[in-house]
């Protein structure tokens, strides 16, 4: 058997999507479950768009995420000797033809094609040019592109993910490959890089089906063996519109600024789209790559779910250590509760644990440890016109100077020997008590909050809505 080599190879003009992490993880799964190499390649030959933040973006986003590569990272920027010696071979075989037409002269074609009502293909007529004046027009200084020589025919090759694929030549005009200022454009240096790199499968999005294409052709010129090719269904929003900023966070950055976890992120990832059996969810590293098969990856595009991919992450923090969630949420604690101490936090993180989704839920769920609560005057109202809660309240004031220690077990003896005074039930009490001291009426347990808020902040908030 062939060994396995593929790779994931992003253009850095922006950070790294959640579909370019799909790609990514899909071929770092096929070369693991295969024992081969998962090769990563910048595409960087776009001078003016690529930045060298977008490139430690993507290195940074793979390595947090956990995609390790094997080789590389290679950069095509540090490569054009080696395009511009299979540009020779292309030469050499005739398959290629430098183009002299002006900007101005393709608008005049496009305008003309516009008018008529038909998709636009250059007229090729530097095609015709004789070889005399192919070389007067170099040596007069002529700026000049390379391009392919598309042959009659079609294209036919078996999809990994889509089945049998089947391109007509004739939709295709001379295509370029080298532009004026001797940089190549990508169907040249993918076919290229994926040679000499030994690439046995690309695995990647649809969108490059009709580049599939065009490197097929390439590759046939220079007498190549394509390597054989998977195209991944798109990924959607909600809307079924294509994946976008508009439908919520889309970049591995963003999602980490929100407090998803790597492991969450990659777990959903490979739900996405997958056709697995059971309803197993959660899933480890080495699990998913004893579950991997490219024939399960679905046809169709999937609909990206944030809240689903919420409960998956809510799932990973539920099942972190204490130690190790203030670790990962080091940056979402706010410092004026890390100033009561790291074992006051810790307290208060394993009270909260159960209800964080993301780590930026952190700020809110502890907000009332270090902030007055907000309140709402109507609720403030009916509570203190209930004659039961008001009276115990007094009573719970006149006695709080009394708890020692002031902990949790003590504080429900003492609320349940008022309670049992009065003739009430726990249940009168808790919610109304719960929002004097939160605001809110979902909080921990109710003595361990107490215990957490500290005797004078407890009395203070009471007192101050009585």
């Amino acid at each position: 058997m062939e060994k396995i080599r593929v790779r994931f190879a992003p253009s850095p003009t922006g950070l790294l999507h959640i579909g370019g992490v799909r790609t990514a993880f899909i071929n770092f799964l096929f070369a693991r479950k295969n024992k081969g190499k998962f090769i990563l390649r910048i595409e960087d030959t776009d001078v003016k768009r690529s930045t060298k933040e977008a490139v430690d973006a993507i290195l940074d986003g793979l390595k947090w995420l956990g995609i390790e590569w094997d080789e590389g990272p290679f950069f095509q920027s540090e490569r054009f000797n080696i395009y511009n010696k299979y540009l020779q071979k292309l030469i050499d075989k005739d398959m290629v033809y430098p183009c002299f037409c002006t900007k101005e002269e393709i608008e005049r074609e496009r305008e003309e094609a516009k008018k008529k009502g038909i998709p636009y293909k250059y007229s090729g007529k530097c095609r015709n040019l004789s070889k005399e004046e192919r070389e007067e027009r170099i040596r007069k200084g002529d700026k000049y592109v390379w391009r392919f020589k598309v042959p009659e025919g079609g294209v036919r090759f078996e999809d990994l993910i889509k089945g049998d694929m089947h391109f007509m030549n004739s939709v295709l005009d001379d295509f370029i490959i080298v532009r004026s200022d001797g940089i190549p454009v990508y169907n040249f240096s993918c076919v290229v890089d994926d040679f000499e790199m030994g690439i046995t499968h690309v695995v990647r999005g649809e969108d490059h089906l009709s580049n599939t294409h065009k490197q097929i052709l390439i590759y046939e010129a220079l007498g190549i063996k394509p390597p054989k090719f998977g195209h991944l269904p798109l990924i959607l929003g909600k809307d079924r519109e294509k994946l976008s900023k508009r439908h919520g966070s889309v970049s591995v950055e963003e999602f980490k600024k929100e407090g998803f976890l790597p492991e969450a992120i990659i777990n959903y990832i490979f739900l996405l789209g997958f056709s697995l059996k059971g309803d197993k969810e959660i899933f480890s590293l080495l699990e998913m790559i004893d579950e991997f098969s490219i024939d399960k990856v679905s046809r169709t595009p999937s609909v990206f779910d944030y809240e689903k991919l919420r409960w998956i992450n809510g799932y990973y923090i539920r099942h972190l250590s204490i130690e190790e969630l203030m670790k990962r949420g080091k940056e979402f604690i706010p410092d004026r509760l890390m100033e009561k101490g790291v074992e006051f936090v810790k307290r208060v993180l394993k009270e909260i644990q159960g209800n964080i989704k993301v780590l930026n839920d952190i700020p809110y769920l502890v907000e009332y440890f270090i902030n007055e609560p907000t309140y709402e005057d109507s609720k403030i109202k009916e509570i203190i016109e209930d004659e039961r809660v008001s009276s115990f309240l007094k009573k719970f004031l006149s006695s709080i100077d009394t708890i020692e220690p002031f902990e949790a077990i003590n504080i429900e003896k003492k609320i349940r020997e008022i309670l049992e005074e009065m003739g009430i039930k726990l249940k009168v009490i808790a919610q109304p008590l719960r929002y004097l001291l939160t605001g809110r009426f979902a909080s921990p347990p109710l003595f361990t909050l107490i215990e957490l808020l500290g005797r004078e902040t407890v009395k203070e908030r009471i007192e101050r809505n009585l």
